[in-house]
């Protein structure tokens, strides 16, 4: 069964899945798009293709169009709002028999549709973009965290009841790895002990 993970593992195949997810594509188009070789196109088209929701289909020659292979997503559509570093990133369900129905006026609909695609779009990025704020906030304090706690006069065992103290989100998590994790018999004392040391530790 196929997971965004093993999508998103890969940057370029995430990107190449969120646009097949939103329309067919030669082979040519997402290299050009993605800007990668085609070698490394077909590369992840393959694994898309193993992981059971990549399709093909060929496109004869018309008046406007020459004939071409096109690939694309329709059973379970990607979509990737990452940002930066960040990955955001998700695998729509799968369709189900009868959601394609038609209807009185396709293109009326069809033109909606698109116009609430775009403005979901935005949104999500924006929202992407303040994920993305807020994790750096969360990284830096994070990294400050542990910049405190190794400048303080303390000894081994004591820093590390410290990163547990204020690394865990909670502090019931804290007690509960103090005992099974580091055969700690009375967390409650040990933590209460540390703080007080703390307290009375320069940096």
């Amino acid at each position: 069964m196929e997971t965004i993970e093993e999508i998103a593992n890969s940057r370029a195949r995430l990107t190449i899945a969120s646009l097949l997810s939103v329309r067919p594509r030669t082979l040519s188009e997402l290299a050009e798009t993605t800007g990668i070789s085609v070698q490394a196109v077909l590369k992840h088209l393959k694994k898309l293709a193993e992981l059971g929701i990549l399709e093909t289909r060929g496109l004869p020659s018309g008046r406007h169009l020459r004939n071409r292979k096109l690939y694309f997503i329709n059973s379970r559509k990607v979509a990737d709002y990452s940002a930066g570093d960040m990955i955001v990133a998700t695998l729509g369900r799968e369709a189900r028999e009868g959601e394609t129905a038609g209807t009185t006026n396709a293109y009326a609909e069809l033109d909606s549709l698109a116009q609430d695609v775009i403005l979901l779009r935005s949104r999500a990025r924006e929202v992407s973009e303040r994920m993305k704020r807020m994790i750096e906030e969360a990284t830096e304090d994070e990294s400050r965290i542990s910049r405190l706690i190794e400048g303080l006069n303390l000894s081994p065992e004591d820093k590390q009841i410290a990163y547990l103290i204020f690394g865990d989100d909670r502090p019931e998590q804290a007690r509960r790895s103090l005992r099974k994790h580091y055969g700690c018999k009375d967390p409650d004392g040990a933590i209460r002990e540390v703080v007080e040391r703390m307290k009375g530790a320069g940096v």
